[in-house]
């Protein structure tokens, strides 16, 4: 949970987005976004850009960057199609927040030497991520799901038994990662561990869960900005494209659509901001927002992955287009962590508490 009481004002965070949507631009350019995007090396090499901007320190300190900062450089990563290893980073950065015993570690991390990917598994909220358990300084088990695995050069794995996160590292014996295709790029990974040695940090079950939930409202803004950019291509194009001798932005049917989605794109962005401050604040309730934000976004965003299409046409469903991989990781991004249906259950739970068993 974070402590900032001094919020970053809002002409500093235009500036952030300014000058993180400029470097993108020179260093991660749309029209090679889809070769870099399975390439390690350029993985890699925009990491060291980002780190040197000071993304990669972001959560390791509130005065410098709340959730609400980092909901933006997700937004802004999913705008560019760029799968930087962000999310380990600020997962990283927040669970060993005042831990003196990892301070190598944290360096490397907020310098971009090192690449951090989390395993959620037992507090991932979906239950086929698996899980690990930590005994005598080894981890054994088999997380899914887990994000820039190729990349990385250290896991960090959460664990319910005992409740903590075990630090391994990249050429540890006994961990095998195999990647698992799928809507994401780069694919995420399954790890298994066979007693793999491991530096053990424990942590309570809630700041664990507070942790995963940083993460899904984290990738909820990452398919935020894709949405965002595919709306941008299919609202250029209806001002160009031709059917019946009138642009095809004339007929209401499209603005009608449109418009839609500009609400979706809006409430969504409202809802997770809502959801960052109310974490930035210390909000005993920033869960309850978080819940709401993910259950709104999910359905909205998907929408507006859909209707970007419908507009676009055929041109839309060719992988030579830049609309696919958009299409793609707000799909993968939305799907994760139990998805919005996840979401609307803790809703529930909140409002009318746990639901008994008919068993």
């Amino acid at each position: 949970m974070s402590d900032r009481r001094d919020a970053i004002s809002e002409e500093e965070r235009a500036l952030l987005r300014d000058s993180l949507r400029g470097f993108l631009a020179d260093h991660w350019p749309v029209g090679r976004a889809v070769e870099r995007g399975t390439d390690a090396a350029a993985i890699r090499a925009i990491w060291q850009g980002l780190a040197g901007q000071g993304l990669a320190a972001l959560g390791a300190d509130p005065g410098e960057g709340g959730l609400r900062e980092i909901l933006l450089a997700f937004e802004e990563l999913g705008r560019a199609s760029c799968p930087a290893p962000l999310l380990g980073a600020v997962i990283a950065n927040l669970l060993l927040r005042g831990e003196r015993g990892q301070a190598e570690l944290q360096d490397a991390v907020r310098r971009g030497a090192a690449r951090v990917a989390v395993a959620f598994g037992a507090f991932d909220g979906d239950p086929a991520a698996g899980r690990a358990s930590v005994a005598r300084g080894a981890v054994s088990g088999r997380v899914a799901f887990v994000e820039g695995a190729a990349g990385a050069t250290h896991f960090l794995v959460l664990a319910d038994t005992p409740a903590g996160a075990a630090i391994v590292a990249a050429d540890a014996a006994g961990l095998a990662v195999t990647p698992t295709p799928g809507l994401a790029v780069p694919p995420l990974s399954e790890l298994s561990f066979a007693a793999t040695p491991a530096v053990w940090i424990a942590r309570p079950a809630a700041a664990l869960e507070a942790l995963a939930l940083v993460g899904r409202v984290a990738c909820a803004a990452r398919a935020l900005g894709a949405a965002q950019r595919a709306f941008d291509l299919a609202l250029e194009h209806a001002k160009v494209r031709r059917q019946f001798g009138q642009f095809i932005g004339q007929f209401q049917a499209v603005q009608h659509k449109l418009a839609d989605c500009l609400i979706r794109l809006d409430g969504s962005r409202l809802v997770l901001d809502g959801a960052a401050a109310a974490f930035d604040r210390a909000a005993d309730d920033w869960r309850v927002f978080a819940a709401a934000g993910l259950a709104f976004a999910g359905p909205a965003l998907r929408q507006v992955a859909l209707e970007a299409h419908h507009a676009m046409g055929a041109i839309g469903y060719a992988e030579e287009h830049e609309l696919p991989r958009h299409f793609r990781r707000i799909h993968a991004d939305l799907a994760r962590f139990g998805g919005a249906p996840g979401a609307r259950a803790a809703l529930a739970e909140h409002l009318l508490g746990p639901v008994a068993s008919n068993a």
